[in-house]
């Protein structure tokens, strides 16, 4: 019976010392994702105050109407904000209110923009899908991506014209292990980024990430454009 009792004890400790073993490795899993999303926030933050310093030179010596001017400030709040709030993030969903701020605030820069140049301010609409950073998209386009599919995405406009030629989009690429890849194929990890910069606008909503396996990053199908009543506006892929 000893012997029984000393294999059944030892079991239990190999089961507890897997159950701690499992629980550092996800533990450290999750820290590596979170200081993958701080630093997808920072850099965006900081690409943002580039921007804000770039306009700041082409309104110098302009002086700008009170919606111009209304639009400024809006585009410097949200500056400030999207910083307080990288500052905050204590899990990775919790970029998403820095992305959709940052998305915010480079719609009021390209409707400052319209507006010194005496044209109508455009529409509001997401962001570019293969880089959010490129700001409001201006047209969608039909993109096909080898072994995936086709879909209809948002595109801005040097994008547009990049595969209308027959080029690449300039994509934002993330880091997963040792390889650089599209950040829409980052898996779970990335999803909060693009909830973010990509919430419903104009009754429209593009869901980058809705064909990737969860924690995998394994692609199965990928983003699409859906209208107010859900129905798929892109292609089968």
């Amino acid at each position: 019976m000893w012997w029984f009792l000393a294999a059944l004890g030892g079991g239990s400790l190999a089961l507890a010392g897997r159950y701690f073993w499992d629980r550092r490795a996800a533990q450290r899993g999750d820290a590596e994702e979170l200081e993958q999303i701080r630093k997808l926030a920072d850099e965006d933050v900081t690409l943002l105050g580039e921007e804000l310093r770039r306009l700041d030179t082409q309104v110098e010596g302009h002086p700008l109407d009170p919606d111009a001017r209304a639009d400024y400030q809006v585009a410097l709040d949200a500056y400030e904000a999207a910083q307080r709030a990288a500052t905050r993030i204590r899990a990775a969903d919790g970029i998403s209110s820095v992305t959709d701020t940052l998305a915010t605030g480079r719609y009021a820069i390209v409707c400052v923009q319209a507006r010194m140049r005496g044209e109508p301010v455009p529409e509001r609409r997401v962001p570019c899908f293969f880089n959010p950073q490129h700001g409001p998209s201006t047209t969608d386009i039909v993109w096909t991506q080898p072994k995936v599919g086709t879909r209809t995405v948002p595109a801005c406009a040097q994008d547009a014209a990049r595969i209308g030629e027959g080029d690449q989009p300039k994509v934002r690429y993330v880091k997963c292990g040792s390889r650089e890849i599209p950040y829409w194929e980052a898996g779970a990890a990335v999803t909060p980024y693009g909830q973010g910069y990509f919430a419903a606008t104009a009754g429209m909503n593009f869901i980058p990430f809705a064909g990737f396996e969860p924690n995998t990053g394994r692609s199965f199908g990928w983003g699409h454009l859906e209208g107010p009543t859900g129905h798929d506006l892109g292609d089968e892929g």
